[in-house]
Parts: structure tokens; C-alpha cells; sequence
């Protein structure tokens, strides 16, 4: 099967593969008596997958790496993904050789909150065609902004590993008469934290009982209200905290008990639901923290 993607040790973009940058070796080896101590050889037929998600609007990842020719040449070259925004799968051919290591990073800007996962595998085929059949998975793990990470020497992580994300999200204001909800996005997982809802109540003479759910979508798993009734032209403010206990301060601030922890994935949605609200009270929009993490569970 003959090579794509331009001359023998050309990456499909990027500069070539360079020579290299000191005096030549020394000592010279038959790399069939000799191999390195990574197993990573490549045919020519084999290609370097990088399958990516990221929460960054136009992100790009670029790889710089390194291999052991059979002549016992070591050459260095660099590979840099296309634009994309959710998935993206993009590789290249190394010809043939060793694979030494490689380095990668998310080289634009991201806003706070925002982070990219790469897995990086071998398989042979076009990698034009989304799914290709992978013969191995190297490393995997979360792709940063300010520093690298790569292969090898960093352990490999799953899409749920690690601390988290710390977000404060601004959600949707809804129509006046209507009720907050707010979707966890495609391939996400959260743990709420905190939230803040403000109802202003309308001139129209009405108890309202405002409270919260949470569903998978449609099956509500768990819902709670206040006892303590909003009247007419009030704003009032309310809390969910997971693990704390209904508190009313009497100066229009009343928490509101979530369980503990409150964990949310793709699709899952966290409402608000208030007996008794009138057509012209309105939900201002939520603000609220949680910790995320990328999810291959849609």
C-alpha cells in the first residue's frame, strides 16, 4: 500500500521531517541486532490517529515528534490538526520506523472552563474516514493550553478522570410565565455546586411556592420547594446547595436542599417548578458552579 500525504517522512502538513541537529552518530547499529525499548514500529502503511473533543470554539492540536529510521537515523517533525470545534479526528503517516515519543498541545486561546481530551492510537486506513479501525491506543489524556503533555512519561487518562473543571455558568433567561431549565450539554458530566435563581413576582395577588427538579430528560429523579410563600411584587432569591438544609433569612434569601452530591450527565436538566406562578412573574437567569468533565455517554 503506497504512502498518502506527499514524499517518504513527509507529515501531510507541516514542515519536513528535520535532519538532525548535531554531529552525526558515532556508533552505528543494525536495528535488527538492536531496538529501542519502545515496541512502536510503524509501517508504511500505518498511521498515527488523534481523536479529539474539545469545549474550545475552533481548537487545534499540535503534535511534535519524534522516530528512529531503520538506517538509525533519528528525525523530528510536526503535525497541527485543522480547526475544529466539538470532535475531530485527524492523523498522519510516519512512513517507517520507530516511534521515539511526541508532544501535544492545545495551541489556541481557550476561555476559562474550557479544555480539549486527545486519544491518540495506530490503525491503518484512510483517516479521512470517521471510525477507523484503531490496531492500538497509545495515550490518552486531557490536552492544555499553556503547557504539553504526550507520550511517553505522562500516565494516560480516561475522559472522567481527575479533579474536574471548575465552571460558573450564566444560563437562559426564560419568557415571563415560564420556568428556568437548563440542559447538561452533549458528552459532559457535572457536579453541581451551588446555585442562584431571583423570581420577581408580578402585581397579581397570588401565593407562589417556587421550587426545583431534576430529570434524565424526562423522568423528574428528584424535586423540592419552599414552604414559605412569595406574594405579590417581590423578588426573591434562591439557593441550591447539595447537603444543606432549607434556610429562609426572612430578607428575600431562602436555600433550598439538593442531595449529595448532585451528579448530572448529557441531557439531564435542572428546572425550577413554582406552584402558583402567574403569566407575568419571571425567572431571571441562573448562575451556577460545577465541576466538569467530558463524558462519552451522550
Amino acid at each position: 500500500m503506497a504512502p498518502s500525504g506527499g514524499a517518504p517522512n513527509t507529515p501531510p502538513n507541516g514542515p519536513h521531517p528535520s535532519n538532525p541537529q548535531s554531529s552525526p552518530n558515532l556508533v552505528l547499529f543494525d536495528p535488527k541486532a538492536v531496538v529501542p525499548s519502545q515496541p512502536l514500529y510503524l509501517q508504511r502503511n500505518d498511521q498515527l490517529f488523534f481523536y479529539s473533543y474539545t469545549t474550545v470554539v475552533g481548537a487545534q492540536i499540535r503534535v511534535n515528534y519524534r522516530f528512529l529510521t531503520p538506517e538509525g537515523e533519528i528525525k523530528e517533525g510536526q503535525f497541527t490538526s485543522p480547526p475544529f470545534t466539538g470532535f475531530n479526528l485527524s492523523g498522519f503517516q510516519l512512513y517507517e520506523g520507530w516511534l521515539l515519543s511526541f508532544q501535544i498541545a492545545q495551541i489556541t486561546a481557550q476561555a476559562a472552563g474550557a479544555w480539549t481530551f486527545t486519544q491518540a492510537s495506530i490503525g491503518r486506513g484512510s483517516v479521512a474516514i470517521f471510525g477507523s479501525p484503531a490496531q492500538g491506543s497509545i495515550w490518552q489524556g486531557f490536552v492544555l493550553n499553556a503547557a504539553s503533555n504526550g507520550w511517553p512519561g505522562t500516565v494516560p487518562k480516561e475522559i472522567t478522570d481527575g479533579p474536574g473543571v471548575i465552571r460558573s455558568i450564566t444560563g437562559s433567561t426564560p419568557a415571563a410565565g415560564a420556568e428556568i431549565s437548563e440542559v447538561v450539554p452533549a458528552n459532559r458530566r457535572w457536579t453541581l455546586l451551588a446555585l442562584r435563581a431571583a423570581l420577581t413576582t408580578s402585581a397579581t395577588v397570588a401565593n407562589r411556592f417556587p421550587g426545583f427538579t431534576l430529570d434524565d430528560g424526562t423522568n423528574v429523579l428528584y424535586g423540592v420547594r419552599t414552604n414559605a410563600a412569595q406574594t405579590a411584587t417581590l423578588v426573591d432569591s434562591y439557593y441550591a446547595a447539595p447537603g444543606s438544609q432549607f434556610y429562609n433569612d426572612t430578607q428575600s434569601s431562602i436555600i433550598i436542599p439538593f442531595p449529595t452530591p448532585t451528579q448530572l450527565k448529557a441531557g439531564f436538566r435542572i428546572r425550577t417548578a413554582t406552584v402558583g406562578l402567574q403569566a407575568g412573574d419571571q425567572w431571571g437567569a441562573p448562575q451556577y458552579e460545577v465541576l466538569e468533565w467530558g463524558n462519552w455517554d451522550t
